[in-house]
């Protein structure tokens, strides 16, 4: 078996806890639905719809982490997000089972919006961007998900399937850059890109203000709309408490 696959093994040990609604029927009804009723449907990505209202997303990827993070979002601010009906491990997978979104990505309907429909889907998402930062970490440094583990990153491999979580984003950017450590490099040390290597690692290193509630990727396929309402902001899956700066990164 390869690392990466146990690692994708491995990153559901522990978090058996984190389940939610996680009953026997439960878990035979969303079994069974993905091997009959799911037919009827499209996937779309990770996400299989079993019914005109539920959508199952299970992956190699997925994590209960996600369930957990769209119901802390829902409990704390006022950004739709699919509700929960269930989560739930069976043979080394993460099942979410949630509602299905009746709203369409904003990327697909965009151009037909008037100039006033626009602003005030504008209006919203600023809005729930500042609830969001309003949010605050149990711990003002930690890099982590939202119930204080790990988090995913697909942009780097070596932290496939997840990383952290870390105390602090100074322990965060260390992992970022592999460990580099200026003073520990028997590389050449002269000349402006070496300058520039070490005034970037001094900020890294320096201190930084806390960290807040990120999405992680929130780009227009991941908001729906129904009109100009904003219906969803869904794929919380890389969701946590990062450095101000992380979401201009992975939008």
């Amino acid at each position: 078996m390869s690392t990466l696959l146990q690692n994708i093994k491995a990153q559901h040990e522990g978090t058996e806890g984190l389940a939610v609604n996680n009953t026997f029927i439960r878990r035979i009804y969303t079994l069974v639905a993905l091997k009959t009723t799911a037919h009827f449907f499209k996937p779309i990505g990770t996400c299989i719809p079993i019914s005109k209202h539920l959508i199952v997303k299970v992956g190699p990827s997925v994590h209960l982490a996600e369930a957990s993070t769209m119901i802390y979002v829902a409990e704390n601010t006022s950004i739709p997000v699919p509700k929960v009906f269930c989560s739930f491990l069976h043979k080394d997978r993460a099942y979410i089972v949630m509602e299905r979104i009746q709203g369409q990505a904003i990327t697909t309907v965009w151009e037909d919006l008037s100039e006033t429909s626009r602003e005030k889907i504008f209006g919203q998402l600023r809005r729930f961007i500042q609830e969001l930062r309003t949010l605050k970490p149990t711990d003002g440094a930690i890099v982590a998900s939202c119930i204080g583990g790990s988090v995913r990153e697909p942009r780097i491999p070596r932290a496939l399937p997840r990383m952290g979580p870390f105390k602090n984003i100074q322990e965060f950017h260390l992992f970022l850059r592999d460990n580099f450590r200026p003073k520990e490099s028997k590389g050449k040390r002269e000349g402006e890109d070496w300058q520039q290597l070490v005034e970037m690692v001094t900020k890294q290193d320096g201190p930084w203000p806390e960290t807040v509630f990120s999405h992680g990727d929130l780009n227009p396929f991941n908001i729906l709309v129904c009109g100009d309402e904003v219906a969803a902001i869904i794929d919380w899956e890389g969701a946590g408490w990062f450095p101000n700066y992380w979401e201009y990164t992975t939008a």
